[in-house]
Parts: C-alpha cells; structure tokens; sequence
C-alpha cells in the first residue's frame, strides 16, 4: 500500500511541475521527499537500462523537468525498473510521433500537454484517462491519436504490494 501512495504522489508531483516553471521544491514536495524517501526502493542499474534511460530523457527534456540524474533516481527507486523503463518507452514512442509533426516552437505548449496526457494514461486507462484529462491546447481528435499511438497493454498498471 506505501508503494502505492509513493508512486501516486510521485505522478501528482510530476503532473504538476510539468504545468509550471521549475522554481525549485516547495516545502510540499519536501515534506514528500523527507517522508517517503526510507520507503522507496533503490535498485542497481544495468548499463543496458542506463542507455534507454538517456533515450527517454533526451526524448522528453523539454517538457519533463528533470535532469538526467533526478530522472535515473527516479527509475532507480522503482521496485520493478524494467517494468518503469518499459512504460516510458511506449510514452516516448506515442510522444515522438505527435512531437516529430509538432516540431516547432510555437507547438511547445502542445507537446507538453501530449506529454501531460500520455503520462496519465500510463497510469489510468484509456477511458479514464479520456474522462480526467481537460484538453486545452491539443484537439479531440489530435489527443485520441495520441492515446491510440501508445501500444502498451490498455489497461493501467498495477501495483503489487506485499
């Protein structure tokens, strides 16, 4: 269950800088940082999952606002990283081919909500994810596009807990 509440806080956060300029930690995300940290898992990486974890963070930089090494971390404090690596990789993929058509400054804004909302669908389904998420600069047809260009299994992941 503590996994779970980490990896749901852990989204919330996410969702919500990439929404805002990083100004640095609030005291919320201290306070977060401070109580979850003993709770989280901390797995060795191989170099095979260090190279794909580049791939992913070079791919989202621009609208995921951590550095490489807060992105490593990240994956690192993952029970499963295989599994987390796998996830962002079917989000890189929808992302590329929205952002390859979308490539040029004034399209920012809409690659960071495509972003916002392929990340949301990582974690809820399809239907969820349609019913949650407030479109405001991509169009209906422009996020459905999105949704059906992310090839993992169509249904949200589950957490085991022990």
């Amino acid at each position: 269950m503590k996994i779970r509440s980490v990896f749901w806080m852990v989204i919330c956060i996410t969702l919500f800088a990439c929404q805002h300029k990083k100004q640095g930690p609030t005291d919320y995300q201290k306070i977060v940082k401070e109580n979850f940290k003993e709770e989280m898992v901390d797995t060795s990486l191989t170099k095979g999952q260090l190279d794909k974890i580049h791939r992913l963070h070079k791919i989202f930089s621009e609208v995921y606002p951590e550095s490489l090494d807060e992105f490593i971390v990240t994956i690192k404090k993952n029970a499963n990283p295989d599994q987390r690596i796998t996830v962002w990789s079917a989000m890189a993929d929808s992302y590329t081919k929205f952002s390859l058509k979308n490539d040029t400054d004034e399209y920012l804004e809409k690659r960071k909500e495509a972003f916002r909302l392929i990340l949301m669908r990582s974690i809820l389904s399809e239907r969820e994810t349609k019913k949650s998420f407030e479109l405001k600069e991509l169009t209906r047809e422009e996020a459905d596009i999105l949704l059906s260009d992310y090839t993992l299994d169509k249904a949200p992941i589950k957490i085991e807990t022990h």
